[in-house]
């Protein structure tokens, strides 16, 4: 008889008639008469029902009712997922865990064991439970999908790629398994490769808005702009919540511009789509939770800051626009805080960052965090990008809090952030990373900081200060930002000097065993149309020299690149493929080796260089640079004057050409300023000045 009435509700169920099935469920859970099986599989069914009504609490109540008369693997799964659903996560996991206790080789169990645990931030112990569920099922394509995404979060792209890879050899159309391993190939730089895998996983979903964004992420970055202005669109089209979808199309730049012309119309259409921003986007956010829209703030205005140009008023624009946004939908995400630090603790200061590891940022302000004092501020530090490097470790044994939030959405990290409640909220590289730029839409600290990672205004009014090196910044540069400028001593750093490698052959390192060479090191998106003609004159004024310069991400870029120099080089009567030797990516320690095997490096106009100026002086070589009106183009200048070698500063093409021409031509000059670098490099480097006049600036406006 209970078994029919349990097939009974099982039909409504079927049928969508929740109502039905729950009030046949009552009826046989409130019988007398029922065993304690029958009543835990109706409450089982009642659960189903409830859930069908959108009643998660009744349906979690159901489940745990039914596992207290008869506990059991696929119940407490089932518990999981529904608390899951109701956001309660740590009682997900719970139950999730009492399932694999259960049975061991539950595979499911042990997946939603490991959603449950990413959920929340525990980000190894998902990993190893994805592992289990691989371990039970050897051909669960799922969760070799989500095994290969926390490895990936732990900053282990090879072990990634091979759980993707496995699961992908189970399921060739599994469509997590090819956007996972499309976003591990795209960080890798295999840009065709991941374009291949997102137009393999459009293939089995094409209705997949958030596969073209990606995809459209893709072509971008290797300037396929129509393209990506397709990709774009269509992810926009298909779902209008997809802020990022309608920011690509507006705002996407070129990452090498053909010409200055091309420079001008880029900027012209970012213009007009900032106009059209200014409409859209507080309207459509109006329409979303709070967490959709920052999360789909994810965006940041990268490569506008490489023109070289005072882009405070679009940098305002866009962040206006941003900012009602958020608060069309959370107005209370970006009211002002009270002050909270009165004296009678340390002041407490976070710094979140997407670059805290080896690198320019990493370098530039690891002793921000490690040299505060202790005994004054206690350091929070949010850490965005996967797995720890050794820098990081060094961060992390020092800070009195590290939380590692690998591919956290913004919404998380804030969560996390106003969880804390930090005193001060120090942002060091605003710009170069979606996540923080949302982030930093949002007001949650009193006083609130961005540095010179990126050194542009940042536009956004809930940014109070903008520290930089008063020594790189022109006459007049706080009209260059929409924040209060906090100037620093020196190069507002205390930078580690960069050991010296022993020199190597040049055949060792892929360069011409005879002739001067000259270094043009900068990433291909920071050559502008004018630096190319500096460089032109240069060759054309020293017809023995050879110039070094590297690949860029994508041999699209090189190409594209090339070809613009190739213009200007023959416009100088130079043949730039006999002059200019394009080499691969390196280490870092090579790279130094590269600069102990030139005779001095050439700087460029509208960006100067910062880190590979540094590693310059760190290898006494001399910098040839022309300074420009903004801070960014005068990093090099300031640097050099700092290590007592002012003359390699130029006033003018004219003197820039000449100086580079005497510094292949006389040794004895190039040797006597080599020497007067290496010993004003002292000045440069790991000086503590910078670090205590931030600290107490923080102690006096924190």
């Amino acid at each position: 008889m209970a078994d029919a009435r349990l097939a009974a509700i099982d039909a409504k169920l079927r049928a969508g008639d929740a109502h039905g099935a729950r009030a046949l469920a009552d009826a046989l859970i409130g019988s007398p008469a029922a065993a304690a099986a029958d009543r835990a599989a109706a409450l089982m069914l009642r659960s189903r029902a409830h859930e069908a009504l959108g009643n998660l609490q009744a349906a979690i109540a159901d489940v745990e009712g039914a596992l207290a008369l008869a506990p059991d693997a696929r119940g407490f799964n089932e518990l999981g997922i529904l608390c899951s659903d109701a956001r309660e996560i740590d009682r997900a996991i719970a139950a999730f865990t009492r399932a694999t206790q259960a049975d061991p080789r539950y595979a499911r169990a042990w997946n939603n064991l490991g959603n449950a645990l990413r959920e929340a931030a525990r980000s190894g112990e998902a990993e190893t439970a994805f592992a289990r569920a691989t371990r039970a099922d050897p051909r669960y394509a799922l969760a070799w999908a989500n095994l290969g995404i926390a490895r990936r979060d732990a900053g282990d792209d090879d072990g990634a790629a091979a759980a993707l890879e496995q699961a992908l050899a189970l399921d060739p159309r599994h469509r997590l398994a090819l956007t996972a391993l499309a976003g591990v190939r795209r960080a890798q730089g295999r840009l065709d490769d991941a374009a291949r895998l997102y137009e393999g996983a459009l293939g089995v979903a094409p209705r997949d808005a958030n596969a073209w964004l990606l995809y459209a992420g893709t072509l971008a970055e290797r300037d396929d702009l129509d393209g990506a202005a397709r990709a774009y669109a269509q992810a926009e089209a298909l779902d209008a919540t997809l802020l990022r979808g309608l920011l690509g199309r507006l705002l996407t730049l070129p990452m090498v511009p053909g010409s200055a012309a091309d420079v001008a119309r880029a900027r012209g259409a970012f213009a007009q789509g900032l106009d059209v921003l200014a409409r859209e986007l507080p309207a459509r956010a109006a329409r979303m939770t709070p967490a959709q829209v920052v999360d789909e703030l994810r965006w940041t205005n990268f490569l506008l800051a490489y023109h070289g140009e005072d882009d405070r008023a679009l940098q305002r624009s866009y962040a206006d626009a941003v900012g009602r946004a958020v608060e069309a939908a959370a107005p209370q995400w970006r009211a002002p805080l009270p002050r909270r630090h009165r004296g009678a603790r340390r002041l407490r200061v976070g710094f979140c960052s997407a670059f805290l590891r080896e690198g320019t940022v990493g370098r530039y302000f690891e002793h921000w965090m490690t040299g505060l004092p202790r005994e004054r501020f206690e350091v929070v530090v949010y850490h965005l990008h996967p797995g720890r490097d050794e820098l990081a470790q060094r961060i992390a044994a020092r800070a009195d809090r590290f939380r590692p939030c690998p591919r956290w959405r913004p919404a998380q990290v804030a969560d996390a952030i106003r969880a804390d409640a930090p005193d001060v909220l120090v942002y060091p590289e605003l710009g170069m990373d979606a996540t923080t730029f949302a982030v930093a839409a949002l007001r949650l600290a009193p006083l609130q900081c961005a540095a010179w990672g990126h050194p542009v205004t940042t536009g956004h009014a809930t940014i109070d200060a903008f520290f930089t090196a008063g020594a790189m910044e022109p006459e007049g540069a706080q009209a260059h930002y929409t924040e209060r400028l906090v100037p620093l001593p020196g190069i507002g750093t205390r930078y580690a000097r960069p050991a010296r490698p022993p020199a190597a052959m040049r055949a060792a390192l892929g360069l011409p065993p005879e002739g001067p060479l000259l270094l043009w090191p900068q990433s291909l998106f920071k050559l502008m149309p004018d630096d190319d003609a500096l460089l032109a004159s240069v060759l054309a004024a020293l017809p023995s020299v050879r110039v070094v310069m590297f690949e860029g991400r994508h041999p699209a870029l090189t190409a594209r690149y090339l070809a613009r120099l190739d213009a200007a080089c023959a416009a100088a009567g130079v043949t730039r493929a006999e002059r200019v030797l394009v080499r691969p990516q390196c280490r870092h320690d090579q790279y130094l080796q590269i600069n102990l095997a030139c005779c001095a490096m050439l700087d460029t106009l509208r960006w100067s260089g910062g880190n590979t100026t540094l590693d310059a002086i760190a290898c006494a070589l001399p910098v040839v640079t022309l300074p420009g009106r903004v801070m960014r183009a005068r990093q090099s200048a300031a640097m050099l004057a700092l290590a007592g070698v002012p003359e390699l500063v130029a006033a003018d093409v004219d003197g820039y050409v000449a100086t580079a021409a005497r510094l292949v031509h006389d040794r004895a000059w190039r040797d006597a300023l080599a020497g007067r670098i290496d010993a004003g490099a002292a000045r440069v480097f790991d000086d503590d000045a910078p670090v205590r006049a931030l600290a107490d600036w923080l102690s006096a406006n924190g």
